[in-house]
């Protein structure tokens, strides 16, 4: 299975930024203003989202989930504008929390609707931004910057990178891990694990496509060529069985002995929703 960048993650925690997993938090004191608001932020937030919560959980932890942000999120940006890595804008709150309101209604998404909701949330949450330009050093996503609009950086490996929807034409990796991607529509032609290529279009949907090619991404993400039409096909199996490739399933998860799908991620982690110790 290909594990592309989460939007569980963006949706979640991108209101501000989560901090990177193994790296140790400054020993300043966090702003205390800053960590404040992203309470309050969190607070509203985690309200929204219990809808979504018992949908994909069934349960709700207004505690748990307000406990996860200021873990992963709070601390980590409080720490970051103490130590002068980033700025908090207090004017991106209410955007921002609409654009994770518009999220949370959907819950469970395609990955159609997971590249607008990304759009938007990327262009709406700009409550911390971070001041070190991508390629620079990082120990937090929380210190990177990011230009306008829909981008987001991230500390990938302790280096500043940007994540975004990649438009026709512009240079892509090959689709595996917490990377960019080709908009909808496109697909990137690189070869494959660490190579790059180009955006571009993908086989129209129902068009003739190569069907011998496991996996193929001729169709673009979110389709996939139907080996028994050999037409491209519109990924719809939110989990369950009839699958023999994992494109033809939203999570991109295919247990191919089984031919099950397995169910597609919602906006919230299971941590958001429940609190970190809850069981997996």
């Amino acid at each position: 299975m290909l594990r592309f960048w989460s939007l569980v993650v963006t949706l979640s925690l991108g209101a501000c930024s989560a901090a990177d997993e193994g790296t140790k938090p400054p020993t300043a004191t966090p702003d205390t203003s800053v960590f404040d608001n992203c309470v309050a932020f969190a607070t509203e937030l985690c309200a929204d989202a219990e809808g979504c919560c018992r949908t994909a959980y069934g349960d709700f932890s207004a505690e748990g989930c307000l406990e996860t942000f200021k873990r992963t999120v709070c601390h980590p940006g409080a720490d970051a504008v103490t130590a002068g890595k980033a700025t908090f804008d207090e004017g991106a709150v209410a955007g921002c929390l609409e654009a994770h309101a518009d999220a949370h209604a959907i819950c469970t998404p395609t990955w159609q609707q997971t590249l607008e909701l990304r759009k938007k949330i990327d262009g709406a949450c700009r409550v911390l931004s971070g001041t070190t330009e991508p390629g620079g050093r990082c120990g937090s996503a929380a210190h990177c910057k990011a230009p306008e609009g829909a981008v987001s950086a991230d500390c990938v490996k302790n280096v500043c990178t940007l994540i975004e929807i990649l438009p026709e034409g512009a240079e892509c990796p090959f689709p595996s891990g917490s990377v960019s991607v080709c908009d909808d529509g496109l697909a990137c032609d690189a070869k494959g694990l660490g190579a790059t290529g180009h955006c571009v279009p993908a086989v129209a949907m129902d068009a003739t496509c190569d069907a011998s090619v496991l996996e193929g991404s001729d169709c673009g993400l979110g389709r996939f060529c139907d080996p028994e039409t050999e037409r491209c096909r519109l990924a719809t199996n939110m989990g369950g069985p009839g699958c023999s490739q994992s494109n033809e399933c939203v999570s991109f998860d295919c247990d191919r002995l089984a031919g099950e799908c397995a169910p597609a991620p919602a906006v919230l982690s299971r941590a958001t929703c429940l609190g970190a110790s809850s069981s997996p």
